[in-house]
């Protein structure tokens, strides 16, 4: 009986033994994917290692938008972007969000070259973040332009007297 026992404790350290050494070999081989995406992925900013052409997408009612200003910003400064197109598809938004995001297109457009897209419409701030690119292009239905606010409402009092 006391040979049974001894048996069933080897068993156990070799189990544990096991275990450990599995759990190693699968911190190894993680270390190893963590090592080999970063050295794929290895950028000044954490981009690509080719060199490629940076697409941003400017929809919806533009606002001041840190978050886009960064991202312009970071685009400027990789080595690997050579060009940026800006995909705008706006009816427009606040004077404050789109003077900061021309800016910034602006600096961007003295580094790289920059095309704007229009899609089905950039008026307002958007036609004046397209106007800060090197060359805007627009399809035959999309509406572009007008910025700034014009609005008409009739003038009545003549009519009450």
């Amino acid at each position: 009986m006391a040979l049974r026992a001894d048996d069933l404790i080897d068993r156990r350290r070799l189990r544990r033994k096991l275990t450990f050494w599995r759990v190693v070999a699968i911190g190894i081989v993680a270390l190893g994917v963590i090592a080999l995406s970063a050295w794929f992925y290895n950028d000044d900013f954490g981009g690509s290692t080719v060199d490629h052409i940076a697409k941003v997408k400017i929809e919806g009612t533009i606002t001041e938008d840190e978050e886009l200003i960064k991202r312009l910003e970071t685009i400027r400064l990789s080595s690997k972007v050579k060009a940026v197109i800006l995909s705008i598809d706006s009816p427009g938004g606040t004077t404050v969000g789109g003077e900061s995001i021309y800016e910034e297109v602006r600096k961007l457009a003295a580094d790289k070259p920059v095309v704007a897209e229009v899609g089905t419409l950039a008026a307002s701030a958007g036609y004046m973040i397209a106007s800060a690119a090197d060359h805007i292009v627009a399809r035959k239905t999309s509406i572009v332009g007008s910025i700034g606010v014009l609005i008409q409402y009739p003038d009545v009092s003549g009519l009450m007297d």
